[in-house]
């Protein structure tokens, strides 16, 4: 069985590129080594967090990040079993989009519906799922 979690948090300070690409190194490196894949986006001092993995390494994972000081007011939005990855070879996937759109996914209904398939994914999963495809692939 698989886990996945969505969180929003607020940054203490403005990330700049360079902050932004160190923590994204480090996130992958460290997702690698656990099989954690998943999605970040940071808009506006706001981050929002998809990711998913082995009950485990998701656990550990998301115990970092809690503890991390680079952001505060950690909101979690979903934290259920899933059936199968959304991103399976991302170890980390960034973006910056307009502030509107991490707005909507984070008032998207995130709670799981009698199913792990799919096809009964939340609907902030499907959004999350659309915006990435309107995207270019992570490097």
């Amino acid at each position: 069985m698989l886990q996945a979690i969505v969180y929003t948090s607020v940054s203490v300070q403005p990330m700049t590129d360079f902050m932004l690409e160190t923590l994204l190194l480090e996130a992958r490196r460290l997702n690698l080594e656990s099989g954690v894949t998943g999605a970040l986006i940071y808009s506006a001092g706001t981050f929002m967090q998809y990711f998913e993995g082995e009950p485990l390494a998701m656990a550990e994972t998301y115990a970092r990040i809690r503890g991390s000081r680079q952001h505060t007011r950690v909101t979690e939005m979903l934290n259920e079993p899933i059936a199968a990855r959304a991103f399976p070879d991302w170890q980390m996937a960034l973006a910056q989009p307009a502030r509107s759109e991490p707005l909507a996914l984070a008032t998207a209904d995130w709670v799981l519906r009698n199913s792990l398939s799919v096809a009964h994914a939340p609907v902030g999963l499907a959004m999350l799922r659309s915006f990435w495809r309107r995207r270019p692939p992570p490097d």
